[in-house]
C-alpha cells in the first residue's frame, strides 16, 4: 500500500500530460500510485499517457464525460494510498512537492490536509507568486495554519494540484459534490476546512498553468452550477472568518455574473453579503456601471501578458 495515491483527472490536454506525469515520476519521494482518470478524451491524452512504461500508473475510463468533481471521485475511489494528493492534468510538481507533503503529514499529526504554495504561469510562461494573506517571514517554513478561512481572504494559499488530504476525512466516498460544475474546489475548502487543521509549507513547489485550453476558469459561468455559499451561512454564524470567506466568493461570482451580463444571477449572489466584509476596491467595483467591470478585465489580461498581474485585495 503506497503512502499517497495521485490522482490526475484528464480530458483533452494532449499538450500538457506527459510533462505533468513525468514531474510526477521525478518525485524524490517515490512511495505512490499514480491514478489517471479519463473523462472521455476526445483527443490522444490517454494514448500519451500509455506510452509512458511504470507500474506505478493505472488509467481508469469514464463511460462518458462526468465532469471535475465525478471524476476526482472516481479516482479517489480507487486509491489505496493513505495520503490523496490532487494534481490537474496541466499543472507541474516540481521534485521535492511529495517529500514535502510528507514532511507535513509526519510532523503535524493534528493536521488531515496539507498544502504548499504555488506559483501561476500565464501566457509569457513567467511565474507569478500570488499574494497571499500570511506574514512573508514564514516563508520557506512548514506550520499549522491558524485560521484557514482567514488566510486564504487574498489568493488561496493552495490550489487542487498542491492539496492533500487523508483519504480517512470522508466516509462516504463522496469527497467532491458532483453537482458542482465550476469552483468545485472551494465548496471542498468550506466543507473539510472548517473540520480539519491544514498543515502548510510556504515555498511555491507547483507551477500553475493558466490560460490554456479546457481549462474550467476559463469557461462562461453563467450556465454552470456554483457552489451554494448559502448553505453555509449557519455556520458562519460562529466562524467570523469564515463568513468574510463566503463574502469574499460571493464577490467574485457576482464580478463573473456581472462581466457576462448575468444580472439576475449576479443579484441573487450578493442576497446575503455584508458588504463591509469587502475591500473598499470591491465595493467600488461592485457599484460601477458594466463597461468599467470589463474595462478592467481588459486592462488586468494586458497586464497579465506583460506578467503583472493586479488584484482587487
Amino acid at each position: 500500500m503506497p503512502l499517497f495515491s495521485v490522482i490526475i483527472p484528464l480530458y483533452n490536454k494532449a499538450m500538457y500530460i506527459q510533462e505533468t506525469i513525468e514531474s510526477v515520476l521525478q518525485q524524490r519521494f517515490t512511495d505512490f500510485e499514480i491514478i489517471v482518470v479519463n473523462d472521455a478524451s476526445t483527443d490522444e491524452s490517454v494514448q500519451l499517457v500509455k506510452n509512458i512504461s511504470d507500474p506505478r500508473i493505472s488509467i481508469i475510463e469514464n463511460p462518458q464525460n462526468l465532469g471535475l468533481s465525478a471524476t476526482r471521485n472516481v479516482g479517489i475511489s480507487h486509491a489505496s494510498g493513505t495520503v490523496i494528493a490532487l494534481l490537474d492534468a496541466d499543472d507541474i510538481w516540481l521534485p521535492n512537492y511529495l517529500k514535502t507533503i510528507k514532511h507535513l503529514y509526519e510532523t503535524f499529526p493534528e493536521a488531515s490536509l496539507y498544502g504548499t504554495d504555488y506559483s501561476e504561469i500565464y501566457t509569457s510562461n513567467e511565474a507569478i507568486a500570488p499574494k497571499k494573506n500570511i506574514s512573508s517571514a514564514l516563508k520557506g517554513t512548514a506550520f499549522v495554519v491558524p485560521d484557514f478561512f482567514e488566510a486564504n481572504m487574498f489568493q488561496p494559499i493552495f490550489n487542487p494540484s498542491c492539496l492533500a488530504f487523508k483519504k480517512s476525512i470522508c466516509s462516504d466516498g463522496n469527497f467532491f459534490n458532483p453537482k458542482i460544475t465550476f469552483s468545485e474546489d472551494i465548496d471542498f475548502y468550506i466543507k473539510y476546512g472548517s473540520k480539519h487543521k491544514v498543515a502548510y509549507h510556504y515555498e511555491a513547489l507547483v507551477s500553475m498553468r493558466f490560460a490554456v485550453p479546457n481549462q474550467m476558469t476559463r469557461s462562461s459561468i453563467s450556465q454552470k452550477t456554483l457552489p451554494d455559499l448559502d448553505r453555509y451561512e449557519d455556520l458562519a454564524t460562529e466562524n467570523h472568518s469564515l463568513k468574510k470567506f463566503l463574502d469574499l466568493y460571493r464577490y467574485i461570482y457576482a464580478s463573473l455574473y456581472y462581466i457576462e451580463n448575468a444580472i439576475p444571477q449576479k443579484n441573487k449572489m450578493l442576497k446575503h453579503i455584508v458588504y463591509s466584509n469587502l475591500t473598499w476596491k470591491q465595493r467600488l467595483l461592485l457599484k460601477s456601471p458594466r463597461f468599467v467591470i470589463l474595462f478592467v478585465k481588459k486592462i488586468k489580461e494586458l497586464l497579465l501578458k506583460l506578467n503583472v498581474k493586479v488584484t482587487s485585495f
